[in-house]
């Protein structure tokens, strides 16, 4: 049988951590049945570094956050040059590269976990130009992000650097969420952070986390830090089960035209920086929950 990852599998600050003497059946039941975070430790082998993708991709053309956090296109190497001068540049869920950087990945511990299931949902993830569940995300150091949540799920394979996860220790209730309307909605689920109902974890090279969808978290980055993230959609039960006024809410308010416009245009050309979410804010038509959710987002790195 194979094994991935000491002779037990052992819980840390409430995150399932499995190591490199679990068998993969054991890991891959947890993953389809408990339905929560958890991390394979050093499960997989990479040579792939700041260097490597610059010299992969230093032509290719990225929009990045720049230390304003407002977009910023930009050549791959010049990107990585102002990295390296220790500038606050990151990349948050490239799909150019993303694509790109699979065949140089080891894979394999993704595809046991999911085997064939494959979504019907998940080919809207797949429309456009590029897939949109093999993403990049590159990082510098104290890098972060409102608490947040997504529709769909994540394995998120750790490749360079050091990175710690915030994670709620159990799932939030539909109240919680911070800012929800029916008209000009916030593109992302957020609520507050609070460390007491927090586990933390520090992913490093070699380990693989997987974010179900609708549980919150946020990161902190510690230095420069690469990962690669393949998205996916829940069978419809697990909406329905554990999720379902958050799904429905978010069904209801994400009109069918955003969905043609991301058909057509590449992915990164969708991510938010801080304008983009202060202009919905000011959308708000109650003054106080106008101010309140203005200072929310100002306080965020858009990272």
């Amino acid at each position: 049988m194979q094994r991935l990852c000491s002779k037990k599998s052992i819980i840390i600050s409430n995150i399932k951590i499995f190591t490199k003497d679990d068998k993969l059946d054991r890991v891959k039941d947890y993953f389809l049945n408990e339905k929560k975070p958890f991390v394979v430790r050093n499960s997989i082998k990479n040579n792939i570094n700041l260097d490597f993708l610059n010299k992969k991709f230093k032509d290719l053309d990225v929009l990045s956050l720049n230390p304003k956090s407002e977009k910023e296109k930009l050549k791959f190497q010049d990107l990585v040059k102002k990295v390296k001068n220790g500038e606050k540049y990151r990349l948050r869920a490239n799909t150019k590269i993303g694509n790109k950087l699979s065949r140089y990945i080891d894979t394999s511990l993704l595809e046991s976990l999911k085997g064939n299931v494959f979504s019907p949902f998940d080919y809207l993830l797949s429309f456009g130009k590029t897939s949109r569940q093999k993403t990049l995300f590159l990082s510098t150091k104290n890098c972060t992000f409102t608490k947040h949540a997504h529709i769909i799920s994540g394995l998120i394979l750790h490749l360079e650097g050091e990175k710690t996860w915030y994670i709620s220790k159990k799932r939030e209730k539909f109240s919680d969420i911070k800012y929800k309307r029916l008209l000009h909605p916030n593109p992302l689920y957020v609520t507050e952070k609070n460390v007491k109902n927090e586990s933390a974890i520090i992913l490093k090279p070699g380990d693989v986390l997987y974010m179900p969808a609708y549980w919150f978290h946020y990161t902190v980055s510690h230095n420069v830090n690469i990962s690669y993230s393949h998205f996916f959609t829940e069978p419809i039960g697990y909406y329905l089960k554990n999720s379902f006024l958050m799904f429905f809410f978010q069904a209801l308010t994400n009109p069918f035209y955003a969905i043609i416009k991301a058909i057509k245009k590449e992915p990164e050309e969708h991510i938010f920086d801080k304008h983009d979410i202060l202009d919905n804010c000011n959308k708000i038509s109650d003054i106080e929950e106008r101010k309140n959710a203005i200072n929310f987002f100002r306080k965020s790195d858009f990272s």
